[in-house]
């Protein structure tokens, strides 16, 4: 197992319950062991295995949520 910590930018929450979906949009994914999503900074915080699951795929959660990544 190799597991990375990666904090990616998100724009699009308007408030904590934003903050929820996305964080349950990214535990949804195999491979993600641990997500924190913070409203305040408008960043998601994921660690993950790069064995099971690409840091794209990670992406692709969050704009298939509604959000956007920078």
């Amino acid at each position: 197992m190799s597991e990375k910590t990666v904090i990616l930018k998100v724009r699009g929450m308007h408030c904590e319950g934003c903050a929820n979906n996305i964080g349950n949009a990214l535990r949804a994914v195999g491979g993600v062991r641990e997500a924190n999503v913070n409203f305040g900074k408008k960043r998601a915080t994921v660690v993950y295995d790069t064995e099971q699951v690409k840091q794209e795929r990670l992406e692709r959660a969050i704009t298939d949520a509604g959000y956007e990544v920078e």
